[in-house]
């Protein structure tokens, strides 16, 4: 129930007359009237009557009017009448209009899957900045600059809402924060603004991968309900919230011509003063529709439509198995290179169709058939067999395997190295220099004089093979 129903239920609760001259006045049942009057048949005429008859001032513009009777529907037809025969079993039935069906009336509420700031978090020092256009200093900066400024550095969460959005440069940064630093982004638009942010973003090179991290969604107004239909209102706020630290509110609205001939102010708050907007934010999130940009774009929006664009390391990765975790969802094996195969046909154009002939069908039956075999046939390894190391050891000294002359080698080397131990003759670094000067090609350096010189005569090579 609304509260002034509420308010009716309290036995104590006295009605008061609230008329024109006190702030309080909002609601008037004769001015209601007037506006049925507007909407009906009759038009502005009967409007100006029904003013007249009720000694009203006039509350509408022209303007007003037309554009209440633009957004003025009537409600969806009712159900076709059931049949004679059926009249009478179903008239003690309630009607649907006149009942409540949770299950057909409720919505899903959608959520905030990309991720949002803790709201319990500290928002940083509560200041606030004051920006028009015109700058009203030489050096500020201009109301642009700010946004871009804002969007640019943004970190954790961008979030906007605006009645209308056509400005590309502002746009592109936004697709630049969400592609390449992986900022999630959620825009909320007017219902009716959103056709011109199509045509803005179909203007631009945008690819499925670029705007994987941008919710796109729509609201209406409040609206005003009448027993024959409604007025459908329209989306007014406007402002940009980033890392639930910043907020930047006002008039200023992301078109070109909001930022060099309309004259616009810009309000920049951070700290706690970010915090209505942030509610305000998840409230029309809640009540929006979705806007597919991948849908109205016809970006495909799976992993495999790719474009002519992507290099063929891109390809190899989103076809391998191994991808599909990260990818979710992935299309059959060969899918892509089919796709790109049909790509590159339809660019050759039909002229080159024409002169291969028979042989663009060949190709394209050799393709499937080696994609079949790669996605059905299994690799059989042949089995390895051990080498004893007995069979080895009898084979001739030039072709003594590496491994086991390794091994044997290692083996004497411990050996030694015990048996050395044991007299106290020399020490294991020692006896592993000895040894590597068998096995290895090295320097032999002569002993060194008395005096602390090594001598200048040459250094010789000394080699040794192991048969």
């Amino acid at each position: 129930m609304a509260e002034s129903q509420l308010s009716c239920l309290d036995e104590a609760h006295v009605n008061e007359r609230v008329t024109e001259a006190q702030a309080a006045f909002y609601y008037c049942e004769r001015r209601r009237a007037a506006l049925e009057a507007l909407l009906g048949d009759g038009g502005e005429q009967a409007y100006s009557e029904r003013v007249k008859k009720e000694r009203l001032r006039g509350f509408l513009s022209s303007p007003e009017r037309q554009a209440l009777r633009a957004a003025w529907s009537p409600y969806e037809d009712p159900a076709p009448p059931p049949p004679r025969g059926k009249a009478k079993a179903q008239a003690a039935e309630p009607s649907e209009s006149l009942a409540y069906w949770p299950d057909r009336s409720d919505t899903e509420v959608p959520p905030l899957d990309l991720g949002w700031t803790d709201a319990d978090s500290y928002r940083g020092v509560s200041r606030v900045a004051f920006f028009t256009h015109p700058p009203m200093e030489e050096k500020a900066p201009h109301l642009k600059q700010v946004v871009r400024q804002m969007i640019q550095e943004a970190q954790k969460v961008i979030a906007v809402v605006m009645d209308l959005f056509t400005d590309g440069d502002i746009f592109q940064d936004i697709v630049d924060a969400a592609s390449k630093r992986r900022v999630p982004v959620y825009i909320i638009l007017d219902e009716a603004g959103v056709k011109c942010f199509l045509e803005m973003c179909q203007g631009l090179e945008l690819t499925d991968f670029r705007i994987r991290n941008i919710r796109v969604r729509s609201v209406t107004g409040v609206g005003f309900y009448m027993p024959m239909g409604k007025v459908k209102g329209t989306l007014s706020s406007k402002f940009l919230m980033v890392d639930g630290e910043k907020v930047a509110t006002g008039s200023y609205r992301f078109t070109w011509s909001s930022s060099y001939i309309d004259r616009n102010l810009l309000l920049l708050l951070t700290g706690q003063n970010v915090e209505p907007f942030d509610v305000q934010f998840r409230e029309l999130y809640a009540i929006s529709d979705e806007v597919n940009l991948n849908q109205q774009l016809g970006l495909g929006g799976g992993v495999g439509m790719l474009g002519l664009n992507y290099s063929s390391t891109v390809a190899r990765k989103l076809i391998n198995p191994k991808y599909a975790l990260v990818s979710g969802s992935r299309l059959p094996p060969g899918e892509m290179m089919r796709w790109a195969a049909r790509q590159h046909r339809e660019a050759g154009g039909n002229s080159e169709g024409q002169e291969e002939g028979s042989g663009g069908g060949g190709s394209a039956r050799r393709l499937e058939n080696f994609l079949n075999d790669l996605a059905t046939l299994q690799q059989v390894l042949p089995p390895v067999e051990s080498i004893p190391l007995g069979e080895l050891s009898r084979k001739d000294g030039s072709v003594v395997s590496y491994l086991h002359l390794d091994l044997k080698a290692r083996e004497a080397l411990a050996q030694n190295v015990k048996r050395e131990a044991a007299k106290g003759e020399a020490t294991p670094t020692k006896e592993g220099r000895r040894f590597s000067s068998r096995l290895f090609s090295r320097q032999a350096k002569r002993p060194a004089t008395p005096n602390g010189k090594t001598s200048p005569s040459p250094a010789k090579t000394s080699n040794c093979v192991i048969s």
